[in-house]
């Protein structure tokens, strides 16, 4: 596989996570059919960051700029150390579905960025 066809995929796998993300809080809307809860989780500004961040690192990795694919690392093993924490915290604790599909499109973005040909490739 050449290198930009592993940014490119990586930055698909960025707008995964950002989906997945957002898919969470629809789907707790539907479950519930709370408005107020809706708001709630929309009013977070946890929420806009880690879309914003998601968006700037799909479109970054997509023109292959150098500065996404310096963000898409730090972002990714930033939230796998959440994730780490979070299972440390819960005790070791298998954590859900969702959890674990956002866990693996982390490790996924960082086995595709980290080879040397990938951020030479992110060379704009």
């Amino acid at each position: 596989m050449s290198a930009h066809t592993q940014v490119r995929l990586a930055s698909i796998t960025a707008a995964a996570y950002g989906v997945l993300f957002v898919s969470g809080i629809v789907h707790r809307f539907q479950r519930t059919g709370s408005f107020e809860r809706l708001v709630d989780s929309l009013s977070q500004p946890v929420v806009w960051i880690t879309l914003l961040i998601a968006a700037i690192v799909t479109f970054g990795l997509w023109k292959r700029y150098a500065w996404a694919w310096w963000v898409a690392i730090a972002a990714a093993a930033y939230q796998l150390f959440r994730i780490g924490e979070m299972w440390y915290a819960h005790a070791f604790r298998l954590p859900g579905i969702p959890t674990l599909i956002a866990l693996v499109l982390l490790v996924v973005l960082l086995v595709l960025l980290l080879p040397r040909r990938s951020r030479l490739a992110c060379s704009r």
